[in-house]
């Protein structure tokens, strides 16, 4: 049978904005290489540095664009990802009160996709079945019914959904490939000793903090189904992040070596565990970032401010 024209996906656009996209990730990948060559061999760079810093930075703006596009995809897949966590919760919480509170947030939420569904085709025949179902069920067995409906919506049937899919990978890999030309540049033609290391903890950490984010990514859209576009800003700067949390763990990790010893840490094995240190810190970075939040509130303790030490209770 003849599928509906209105129900066939538009790509026409998407597919012009990925190409773009994948066109200006793979100049700024080719320039990075060409850079890290011209730096081995010892040939003039002010072009190729040129070019690398324009087209990367093409490449993230461009990106950053596409990432979040606020049109009628966005706002239906939202509407989906929205009802989904609220029901995923109602299902486990044990007060009734609170499961019937997040039960009619779910609903909300897709009052909000009816709304949107006359420009979103792909959710048009799940409402369907959501608006024929039995009420007669009991609450929990309607929950998982409504769960199972909207966990069975793939995000990338949604076109901008799947350029911010697209987009957010793209961006993962190029911080990959920096973070591991970064470490080779540091090994081969850098010799002091400080600034290599500090190179090896940034590359560290962004390359950590980037296999985090493409694990992280594929298990919201495989796995937990829930995937968000609205979390586009972690994505971006995690890899950042990771890059500069591993300079501070390094940092500490070396303060910590000289108070114990007097001394710092041994150079000829530093760079055998700097690069893993950092790693480690971008891919774990909420442990981390919650351990720099302990060590500064233990610290630098909050002083009450007058109004607060004059309103509690005199013991």
């Amino acid at each position: 049978m003849e599928e509906p024209k209105d129900l066939k996906p538009k790509t026409g656009g998407e597919n012009t904005q990925l190409a773009l996209v994948l066109a200006l990730f793979g100049l700024s990948l080719l320039a990075s290489f060409v850079l890290c060559f011209g730096i081995f061999v010892g040939i003039p760079l002010e072009f190729t540095i040129l070019l690398t810093a324009i087209s990367s930075l093409a490449f993230w703006l461009t990106s950053i664009y596409f990432a979040y596009l606020n049109n009628a995809d966005l706002i239906c897949w939202e509407a989906i990802h929205q009802t989904l966590v609220v029901w995923r919760q109602a299902f486990r919480e044990k007060d009734e009160k609170r499961k019937k509170n997040l039960d009619e947030q779910g609903k909300g939420a897709i009052f909000a996709l009816q709304k949107s569904a006359a420009d979103c085709p792909q959710v048009r025949e799940v409402l369907q079945q959501l608006s024929e179902r039995n009420k007669t069920e009991t609450q929990d067995d309607e929950i998982s019914y409504w769960l199972g409906v909207i966990s069975a919506i793939d995000p990338f049937t949604f076109p901008s959904v799947r350029l911010a899919i697209w987009v957010q990978t793209f961006w993962q890999l190029w911080a990959i490939v920096a973070g591991v030309l970064a470490a080779l540049v540091a090994w081969a033609e850098i010799e002091q000793l400080t600034l290599r290391a500090l190179i090896y903890a940034a590359s560290g950490g962004m390359l950590g903090a980037s296999l985090y984010n493409l694990r992280t990514l594929a298990d919201h859209i495989a796995v937990q189904r829930d995937y968000s576009t609205r979390f586009w800003v972690d994505y971006l700067t995690r890899p950042f992040l990771g890059a500069v949390l591993g300079v501070v763990v390094y940092a500490f990790a070396v303060g910590l070596a000289w108070t114990l010893t007097l001394q710092s840490p041994d150079s000829a094995q530093m760079p055998k565990v700097i690069f893993a240190l950092g790693f480690l810190s971008g891919y774990a970075l909420r442990s981390v970032l919650a351990w720099l939040s302990g060590i500064a509130r233990t610290i630098f303790r909050p002083t009450p401010s007058p109004t607060e030490s004059q309103s509690q209770p005199e013991s």
